[in-house]
């Protein structure tokens, strides 16, 4: 994944690959590490591929408009890039 948010050729991807994520620099990172709160570490910006919020994406999967997730782990969850990139096509067939 890098800033364009282009999804890798197979495998797994993750919400905020999906998502986006906000750019988190280093002395945000710093003053979050110092209050406990927030991201501890820089991180880059990413664009979303879906722009929703992470609770209208869970809302969504709730409802049936997005897939459910992959249980990696018991505290991970991801896609299959392939579902995402059919979920794209499919938005991009209504948009026309």
């Amino acid at each position: 994944m890098n800033a364009r948010n282009e999804l890798p050729g197979d495998g797994y991807v993750r919400l905020h690959q999906i998502i986006g994520q906000r750019e988190v620099t280093e002395e945000q990172a710093a003053a979050n590490r110092k209050t406990g709160r927030g991201p501890k570490m820089a991180r880059p910006a990413i664009i979303p591929l879906f722009p929703i919020s992470r609770a209208g994406w869970y809302a969504g999967i709730k409802k049936g408009i997005y897939p459910k997730p992959v249980k990696l782990s018991e505290r991970i969850a991801a896609w299959p890039v392939q579902v995402i990139r059919d979920l794209l096509d499919r938005h991009a067939a209504l948009a026309k």
